[in-house]
Order: structure tokens, then C-alpha cells, then sequence
């Protein structure tokens, strides 16, 4: 039987409102988007740092009151930005704030330059990532565990209460981004539900190897960890507005800023590219495809490409 091929918006909060962001998960909603991503971000990464922008898990808990039935979560949430038990109760109240719809997204972090801004010590690549380990362990045991008790080399808690528990059992899915093959993707073997990379297909297909290794090393079979792409997708209903748009940005000197695994084309182009991914072992597809004011981009691939996969 053929895996079901889902599909997701990934909605920047930089530059945007409030009202905006919500109006576009609840037509996203009413189109059979599966889910909703906002980024972990406190200012512009891609925009200017001096734009508005909201901050990420206050935000996911009022927009889960804005729809019904959308799953939704933060691509990625930074781990080192919350207190691992603080963010696992922040992740139960949520998921009792939207009936069990939490995707509960995480990684290491990587924006140097917000960290400092913000006070937060920014530690070598192997030290956040070890306590990336640790913060997971610290959340599935404040969400399964009547009381939890974690001594660890970063992060201790003692007979600490989680209470309610998440409605969804034994936790929210885990989703892990990234591509590190040595201790990364191992993190994703042992923890993860679903796991996110942005690369292109034949650097999906040796992860998707690297990954399988992993799993057979801590004895998880990995056909439980759904893989998902993310990235850029710049679409147009044919190929001369295509070009026009093509030719309009590259005009503006933006004709690369896309990168080199976005997906940019047609309908049918896109889901040919799509059906590229899925042949490698990607069910899951979260798309960006701009500002959170403009719908048509959403609108336009929900109509011709989501139909496709359905």
C-alpha cells in the first residue's frame, strides 16, 4: 500500500501580523493543508531585524484557537530558548488548548547572532546538541511519567508534576530537523516521529540511508519516522507567467535567493518534483511560499498539486 502524501504551509513570522497569520491557517484549513508551521525566531533572519515579529509558542497558543482541525507546531522550536521542563509543560497546555493538534518540533539552534543578542550563552555545535539529547528525554518523561527525574550533564529536574499530561499519548509527535549525519541523525533514530530536512532528492536519499543505519544500531525500525521535505516553492499556473516572474526577480538581483532545493515551476512541474522525492521515501511536504498576506501561492497549489498526491 502506497504511504499517504501530506502537506503543509510554513508561515514566516517576520514582517507579518497577527491577523494575517491567522487568516492564512484558517483558509490553509478549508484548503486540506494537514498542518501549520511558524519559525523559532525573535526578529528578522531573512528580513530585516527590525521588523515586527512575534514570538513563536504565545503565538501557535492563539492561533490554535483560530482553527479546528489543523495540526500545527514550530519548525523548529530552538531548544536552547526555553527550559526543557518549562517547554514541555508549555507544549502540554497547548496541546489541551487545540484538542491534541501540537506537532512539537525541536532542535539544537544555529542563529549565533540571536543568541547573543538575547543574553543566551551559544555553546559549540556538540554541546547543543547533546543537550538537544537531554531535553528530549527531559520532555518524555514530564509527559509520560507521573513525576520526573532527569540528572543529567546540562539539565537536571527532580520529582517534577506535568499536569495535565498532553492530550495526545504517549506524547505530541516529535519532529527533528536537520542533516547532521553523526550524532544528529542519530538523535532522530532514537527520539524522533518525524523528521525534516530541506535538501535536495539524491541528499535526502543518502540521509535516508544514514538514518536507517542509526536506526538499526538503537534497534528502531525506520519506516516509523516519517521523512518531510521543506523548503521555498515559487508556483505559477503556467509557464509564461512563470517566466515573467523569473524575470521580474531576477531584475531585482533575487534570481537565486530561492536556493538550490526549492521547488519552482508549473503545477505539473512541481509535482513532478514532488513524485521525485516521494520515490526516495519522502511522505511529507511543507512549503514556503512568501509573504503571509498574499494567498494565491497557497491557494493555487492546494487546487493543483495536493490533488494530485489524494
Amino acid at each position: 500500500m502506497t504511504a499517504r502524501v501530506g502537506f503543509s504551509v510554513q508561515t514566516p513570522i517576520e514582517g507579518t501580523t497577527f491577523a494575517a497569520l491567522a487568516r492564512h491557517w484558517q483558509r490553509a484549513e478549508e484548503l486540506g493543508y494537514d498542518a501549520a508551521w511558524l519559525d523559532d525566531h525573535f526578529y528578522g533572519v531573512a528580513t530585516p531585524p527590525s521588523d515586527n515579529s512575534l514570538e513563536c509558542w504565545t503565538l501557535m497558543a492563539a492561533l490554535a484557537r483560530e482553527t479546528s482541525h489543523l495540526r500545527f507546531g514550530a519548525l523548529v522550536t530552538c531548544n536552547n530558548y526555553r527550559h526543557p521542563p518549562l517547554l514541555a509543560k508549555m507544549a502540554a497546555t497547548i496541546d489541551h488548548l487545540s484538542d491534541g493538534r501540537l506537532e512539537f518540533g525541536l532542535g539544537a539552534g544555529w542563529y549565533e547572532h540571536e543568541y547573543v543578542a538575547y543574553g543566551y550563552d551559544f555553546p559549540p555545535v556538540g554541546t547543543r546538541l547533546a543537550q538537544l539529547d537531554e531535553a528530549l528525554q527531559i520532555c518524555r518523561l514530564m509527559w509520560t511519567e507521573e513525576r520526573a527525574t532527569f540528572h543529567g550533564r546540562h539539565y537536571r529536574v527532580e520529582k517534577a508534576w506535568c499536569n495535565p499530561k498532553p492530550v495526545q499519548q504517549p506524547s505530541p509527535p516529535i519532529m527533528i530537523g536537520g542533516g547532521g549525519e553523526k550524532v544528529l541523525l542519530r538523535i532522530v533514530a532514537q527520539y524522533a516521529d518525524r523528521w525534516n530536512f530541506g535538501g535536495p532528492v539524491e541528499e535526502f536519499r543518502h540521509k535516508i540511508g544514514v538514518l536507517e543505519r542509526h536506526c538499526a544500531s538503537v534497534g528502531r525500525d525506520p519506516q516509523a519516522i516519517e521523512k518531510t521535505w521543506f523548503g521555498n516553492v515559487l508556483i505559477e499556473p503556467d509557464a509564461a507567467r512563470l517566466e515573467e516572474r523569473l524575470a521580474k526577480r531576477a531584475a531585482r538581483g533575487h534570481g537565486d535567493a530561492y536556493g538550490l532545493n526549492a521547488m519552482i515551476g508549473t503545477p505539473e512541474q512541481i509535482a513532478a518534483r514532488i513524485r521525485e522525492y516521494v520515490a526516495v521515501g519522502v511522505t511529507h511536504f511543507i512549503a514556503m511560499f512568501g509573504r503571509v498576506e498574499r494567498l494565491g501561492a497557497t491557494e493555487l497549489f492546494a487546487r493543483e498539486v495536493i490533488p494530485a498526491f489524494r
